[in-house]
Parts: structure tokens; C-alpha cells; sequence
């Protein structure tokens, strides 16, 4: 009796097992090159990205990732021809667009100017008088606009590392860490590696999110499940075990 009844658990067990591999959905972020936090040709596109897969995974879906301008991720996802974005910002105006599940991580925003400038500030107020370059479509810049600074915006900060080496603008607005890893590990960029230097203090501290549209249906469904497969892989280790892997703890 015993041993037909562990049988029977163990076919119950095989059962759900196949129906959870079978019912498994795939969700597709649009996003931009952005190293080293998620980018096309990083290991496992960068650990953004890895944390992202993982929480996915866990909630029963295979994670796809289309690397694409900003501008066009944004507005794909926004009427729902991707599920999302991978690692956006939050501002009230895509809050319209996506429902926003738990931060991943975070992530600073900071001016850089060329060296030698000597511009400073305590107050970002301060900053008015000069042209600011940065990414089209970022929340940062979106901000910044609407605070009546005078923005050059382009489709991906490259460009605005040409403009503010070229002195097309004064000071450029850029997540600090995709500035120093570009300076550093690209060949075309290596050559400004000595040009520039960080305002302090950074402008802002971010948290990345993946929003997921609300164009998409089951969208709040996916927001949940998402957070509580991100709480699992912080309880049992697994989120800081990427991290470590990534060398960024």
C-alpha cells in the first residue's frame, strides 16, 4: 500500500513538474546597450540582466531581451509590443504607461564635464546657465527639461561624449558606471579616458526596475509574481551570489 501510494506521488510530482515546464511563457524586454549593468555583448548580458532571468525564470517565464535604441524600447514597450523595459527608471509619466514591480538595483546618475572647466555646484539649480547633453527619452533628461535646463539630447550617450569632448555642450548627464566601464573598455573611447572628470555630488541615485506594460494582459499578475520571485532569490542567497559573480558586491 505504501509503496503504490509514494508511486502515485512521485507520477503527481512528474505531472505538475511537466505541466509547469509546458505552461511557461516567455516575456520580452526592450532595452538599450548599457554596460556593465545589461548590454548585448556581456556574459549573460551583464548582471542586470541575470538577476532579471533568474527572477523570471522563477516565476514561470522565459526572459528575451531586445537591444534597441532608448527611445524606441520605451515607446515598443509602452503600447505593448514588448511586455517591457529592462532596467528604466521610474517617473511619474511612464507610471502612466507601465505598472512597476520592485527595484532590482540601483544606480547613480552624475555631470561630467571636460577637465579643466572648473564648474562646480551644490545645488543642481546652479547648473541652469549651462547646455547639458544626455540620452533622449531618459528620465533624467525628461526632469531636467521640465526644471528649464537648456538640453542637447541624443540617442545614446556616445554621442553625447562626443558633444561634450568637441565643447558642443558643457556638461553631459550619465549613469556613472556605464561612463567609467565605456572609458575604460572601449577601444573608440579609450582615447577620453583622461578627458573628462565627475561632478560631485552625483545628481541623483536611481533604482532599476523592469515595468511591465499595461497594455499587456495579466500585467499586475506578472508584476507580482515577479516581486516574489526577486524576495525568494534575496532570502535564500541567490540574488547576492549573482552579484558576487559579477563582481559588483
Amino acid at each position: 500500500m505504501m509503496k503504490k501510494l509514494l508511486i502515485s506521488l512521485f507520477l503527481i510530482f512528474v505531472l505538475f513538474s511537466v505541466t509547469n515546464v509546458a505552461s511557461s511563457e516567455t516575456i520580452s524586454l526592450a532595452t538599450v546597450d548599457w554596460p556593465p549593468i545589461y548590454g548585448k555583448n556581456l556574459p549573460e548580458n551583464g548582471f542586470f540582466a541575470a538577476l532579471s532571468r533568474e527572477a523570471f525564470k522563477r516565476a514561470g517565464y522565459e526572459l528575451e531581451i531586445a537591444f534597441v535604441p532608448w527611445k524606441r524600447a520605451v515607446e515598443l514597450a509602452k503600447r505593448g509590443k514588448f511586455h517591457g523595459i529592462l532596467g528604466a527608471y521610474y517617473s511619474d509619466e511612464r507610471a502612466k504607461y507601465f505598472h512597476y514591480p520592485d527595484p532590482v538595483a540601483t544606480n547613480d546618475e552624475v555631470f561630467v564635464q571636460k577637465k579643466g572647466q572648473g564648474i562646480t555646484y551644490t545645488a543642481v539649480e546652479d547648473l541652469k546657465k549651462y547646455k547639458i547633453g544626455g540620452l533622449r527619452g531618459s528620465a533624467q533628461i525628461e526632469e531636467l527639461e521640465k526644471m528649464g535646463f537648456n538640453i542637447e539630447a541624443t540617442t545614446d550617450d556616445i554621442m553625447s561624449i562626443k558633444k561634450l569632448n568637441a565643447g558642443r555642450v558643457d556638461l553631459m548627464i550619465v549613469g556613472k558606471a556605464f561612463l567609467l566601464y565605456t572609458l575604460k573598455n572601449s577601444e573608440e573611447m579609450r582615447q577620453y579616458q583622461e578627458a573628462f572628470e565627475i561632478l560631485e555630488p552625483p545628481y541623483k541615485s536611481y533604482e532599476l526596475y523592469c515595468p511591465i506594460s499595461k497594455k499587456i494582459e495579466n500585467s499586475e499578475k506578472i508584476v507580482e509574481q515577479f516581486n516574489a520571485a526577486l524576495q525568494a532569490m534575496k532570502d535564500d542567497g541567490t540574488y547576492q551570489g549573482i552579484m558576487e559573480r559579477f563582481g559588483m558586491q
